[in-house]
C-alpha cells in the first residue's frame, strides 16, 4: 500500500488526472463504509444561503432526511415547505425553486446517487483541483454522464452531476470547515448547462432541525407573499434535483 500511495502522490505533480478502476479504488461496500463513518451520524441541518451576484437576497434552509423548509429574503420574505424534489404547500403562485444544497447529501448516500443514474462500478482515483478525490460513474473526460467526487479522505462530496430533462446539472461544494463534528461545504456552484450560480452557504446548525413542526403542511402562511429577486425565479425555472431511476 505504501507503494501504492507514493505511485497515486506521483501521477499528482503532473496535474490533475484519473487512475483506471481495477484493483486500486473502494467497492460500494467501502464507499457505503466511508460514508458512514464520517456522515453515518448527520440526520438534520439548517443553513443561510446568500448569493455574491445579489446582493440582499439570502434563502434560509432547514432539511431532516429529506423533508425541507425554506424561507427566502430579499425585497419581502417567501416561505415553502416540500420532501425530497416536490414542493408541498409555498405562499408563492409561480412555484417555488429547490435549494442546490439538497443534492449535497442524500439518505443512504450510495444507494441514492445509483437511483440517479451514477454507475457506481465505474471508478478511478484522482484529483478534483488541489483535492485528491474518488471520482464515481464517468470515466476521465466524460463531463455528461451522472457523476459523484468524493474527497478521498474525508468523504466529502465534491461535485455531484446528473441528468435533469434534456440537460445536464452540475453542482460542486467546496471550502468545508467543520461543524458540529461534521465537514460541511461553505460554497457552491451551480452549472445549469451554460448557466452558473454562486453561492456561500453560513451553517447555523446539525442535528437540530428535526422538529415535525418545521416542515408542518401549513408552516408557510396561507396568504399569496411576492416572488424575490434573483435568483429566486432562476433556480425555480432551471433547477431540479434528481429522479429517482
Amino acid at each position: 500500500m505504501p507503494k501504492l500511495i507514493s505511485l497515486f502522490l506521483g501521477f499528482a505533480l503532473l496535474g490533475d488526472f484519473a487512475l483506471p478502476a481495477a484493483a486500486f479504488t473502494p467497492d460500494n461496500g467501502e464507499i457505503s463504509r466511508l460514508m458512514q463513518r464520517h456522515y453515518g451520524g448527520l440526520t438534520s441541518w439548517e443553513a443561510v444561503m446568500t448569493f455574491p451576484e445579489q446582493p440582499g437576497v439570502s434563502a434560509h434552509v432547514w432539511h431532516s432526511r429529506g423533508r425541507w423548509r425554506q424561507e427566502w429574503q430579499g425585497e419581502g420574505a417567501a416561505r415553502a415547505v416540500g420532501v425530497n424534489g416536490r414542493v408541498v404547500a409555498a405562499c408563492t403562485q409561480q412555484g417555488f425553486p429547490l435549494s442546490p444544497l439538497f443534492v449535497w447529501l442524500p439518505p443512504s448516500p450510495v444507494a441514492t446517487w445509483q437511483s440517479w443514474g451514477v454507475g457506481i462500478a465505474s471508478r478511478s482515483f484522482g484529483f478534483c483541483g488541489d483535492a485528491p478525490c474518488l471520482m464515481l460513474g464517468a470515466e476521465p473526460g466524460d463531463e455528461v454522464s451522472p457523476a459523484v467526487h468524493l474527497h478521498n479522505e474525508s468523504g466529502t462530496p465534491l461535485l455531484v452531476r446528473y441528468r435533469s430533462g434534456p440537460g445536464v446539472i452540475t453542482v460542486r461544494f467546496g471550502e468545508y470547515r467543520t461543524v458540529g463534528g461534521f465537514q460541511v461545504p461553505q460554497r457552491l456552484s451551480v452549472d445549469l448547462g451554460g448557466t452558473t450560480l454562486e453561492a456561500r452557504v453560513e451553517w447555523i446548525a446539525v442535528n437540530r432541525a428535526d422538529s415535525d413542526s418545521l416542515y408542518a403542511l401549513d408552516t408557510p402562511d396561507v396568504a399569496p407573499c411576492a416572488e424575490p429577486p434573483a435568483p429566486f425565479g432562476l433556480l425555480r425555472d432551471s433547477f431540479r434535483t434528481p429522479t429517482l431511476e
